[in-house]
């Protein structure tokens, strides 16, 4: 090998590596920041598909709420009526009221299947047929009875909330 050869091959290695280091520099940190882009981007997905998640559990519980007011108004007037007591509350209002103004229910109902929270959705259920009996027998219901359910209606579907608690862990 001649000197103009070696120098040739020595210049070919003093300006190559550092040109081939730095496109291979480019192309590591290239791929690096497409991936950790990526992953970051998966990550807010998650967490935003969880907040909605958890506002969608919240609106749920929001709108049994307003049922729960519903119904409760109205077994309040029912138990005054079956005890013979003087109420202040209208129980045909009341009643009407629950016929118009259970969309609430039907929205909550189809919050939980949508998100498919099996449990709560059956306690709501133990609850809404508690609150059927009071809607389909009204005055009829003999006194006892209304005390056992007025107990019932007043308490509330606890079991149900307890069962949305944990959707709304921030940890989940």
């Amino acid at each position: 090998m001649t000197q103009e050869e070696i120098q040739l091959y020595s210049d070919i290695v003093k300006v190559g590596f550092p040109i081939v280091g730095t496109v291979l520099g480019g192309v590591i940190g290239a791929l690096s920041t497409y991936f950790i882009t990526k992953l970051n981007h998966s990550n807010d997905d998650r967490k935003e598909s969880l907040r909605r998640r958890q506002e969608l559990v919240l609106e749920a519980a929001k709108d049994i709420t307003e049922f729960e007011h519903l119904i409760g108004t109205y077994t309040t007037a029912v138990s005054n009526h079956v005890r013979q007591l003087d109420g202040a509350i209208d129980m045909e209002a009341a009643r009407q009221a629950i016929v118009n103004n259970n969309q609430s229910l039907r929205r909550a109902r189809m919050t939980l299947k949508i998100l498919a929270l099996t449990e709560a959705e059956k306690h709501l259920e133990d609850y809404i047929v508690v609150t059927r009996e009071v809607i389909a027998y009204g005055p009829k219901i003999k006194p006892e009875r209304i005390a056992e359910i007025a107990k019932v209606i007043t308490k509330g579907p606890i079991k149900f909330y307890e069962a949305l608690a944990p959707e709304l862990d921030s940890n989940s």
